[in-house]
């Protein structure tokens, strides 16, 4: 008897955050609306940093990074913090 093959994503279509930072703060909403018209759903403006926060698929990093007014974006990763230990200071 075969077993049944499990459909995988592509890794292109999976889902990823992403962390877009702009060159002009005050025209981030624009830029928040050229991401949302390539498929991203843009989850923070944060106008005072100039940083937006969003999720999409990975795939579209590059034409995230190209578009005009981004300087900087990149996928969002996390980080784990030391365990509390008596020798830390808290």
């Amino acid at each position: 008897m075969a077993k049944p093959v499990t459909q995988r994503k592509n890794k292109a279509e999976e889902l990823t955050s992403f962390i877009v930072t702009v060159h002009d703060r005050d025209a981030i909403g624009s830029v928040a609306l050229k991401l949302e018209a390539l498929g991203i759903d843009v989850e923070r403006v944060m106008k005072g940093t100039g940083v937006l926060g969003g999720r999409g698929p990975v795939r579209l990093l590059p034409k995230i990074t190209a578009l005009p007014g981004v300087k900087h974006a990149r996928e969002e990763q996390g980080f784990q913090l030391p365990r509390l230990h008596g020798s830390i200071p808290q």
